[in-house]
């Protein structure tokens, strides 16, 4: 059934074999939107004519072909693994739960992105026609991403992506095909919300023993990654289209959250610089026996930067503060 507007529209992706050479979609996703599209850059010539006020047809073009936007979907209990990948050029280790059939472990931690690139195709509905057409976004890479837990709100994940370029209808609409059974976290799902500890790494897979429970209410969270690619690799003889994005400078992963002003949680470790982990899972429903679907995030060493409570009226005293995660530079842990 066609109802001619966004409802119809879908979002699919697939990691290409070789950088810029697009590829047909095979991962689908639930997605809150997307707009993604064609950033051409346009030149226009400033030559004097006789007589003419007006700039000519003849001299304006796209000099550079280039395609940018933002992707913002739920995060969903099947299905969100493909995107570690691009967000932090980890790779998957994909291993069976123990004693489990249905369950599967997937670890990510940080590694290049070089080599790494994926095809985006999205379902842009016309109204008048009724017709979802196919937009497809070759050479694609995250340059930045945000992960926010916040009270009463689903769990949100945004990625803004950098793209080669833009082709309607090559590759053709892919058949959307979705997880059965998907749920999506939200806010009550977080039940782990830890600091401090001993961070440990075995076989790509990091736990935390001894870390103490956050007790301050801590109404949202934020984890913000920004990936500093070169993304304006132009050159001659490849019309108008850039080269792959390389990394061009540090990997920064930093946070902001928003809670009660708590002394002993946040100020004391402020003021001393001091060096803590962190640790948020979010825990779903039961996928067999006592195995529930679990989004964990750990983060070995990090530092609040900033951790000022305030008053701003005769409600409860709170804290806007900042973390910026560290590598470890202990030859075991990742920095995430």
């Amino acid at each position: 059934m066609s109802t001619g507007s966004a409802l119809d529209g879908q979002l699919g992706t697939k990691t290409e074999s070789s950088v810029g050479t697009a590829v047909t979609a095979d991962h689908f996703f639930t997605f809150d939107s997307a707009d993604l599209a064609f950033d051409p850059s346009y030149l226009e010539g400033q030559g004097i004519r006789a007589g003419k006020t007006f700039k000519s047809i003849n001299q304006a073009g796209i000099a550079r072909k280039a395609a940018t936007g933002k992707i913002e979907l739920p995060l969903m209990f099947k299905g969100m693994s493909w995107w570690m990948t691009h967000m932090i050029g980890a790779a998957q280790t994909l291993t069976v739960v123990p004693s489990g059939t249905l369950a599967y472990e997937a670890y990510f931690v940080p590694g290049g992105l070089r080599g790494k690139s994926f095809t985006t195709q999205i379902g842009k509905t016309e109204p008048a026609a009724g017709t979802t057409n196919a937009f497809n976004y070759n050479g694609c890479k995250i340059t930045d991403w945000e992960l926010a837990f916040a009270d009463n709100a689903n769990t949100l994940l945004t990625v803004t992506v950098d793209a080669w370029n833009e082709a309607e209808g090559t590759p053709s609409l892919a058949t959307a095909s979705y997880p059965t059974g998907n749920g999506l976290y939200n806010f009550s799902h977080v039940t782990t919300f830890k600091m401090g500890g001993t961070p440990s790494t075995t076989s790509g897979k990091t736990t935390v023993s001894a870390g103490t429970s956050v007790t301050s209410v801590v109404s949202a969270l934020t984890l913000t990654g920004k990936n500093t690619l070169a993304t304006e690799r132009f050159g001659l003889g490849n019309a108008g289209v850039k080269k792959e994005q390389f990394e061009e400078d540090f990997t920064a992963i930093t946070g902001t959250f928003s809670a009660e002003y708590n002394e002993s949680e946040f100020q004391s470790q402020f003021r001393a610089g001091t060096t803590t982990c962190m640790q948020i899972d979010s825990i779903g429903t039961i996928i067999e026996s006592s195995t529930p679907f679990t989004f964990s995030v750990i983060m070995p060493t990090i530092k609040i930067t900033k951790a000022q409570p305030t008053i701003s009226g005769p409600g409860l005293v709170t804290v806007n503060g900042e973390f910026t995660v560290y590598d470890p530079d202990d030859g075991s842990n990742p920095p995430i």
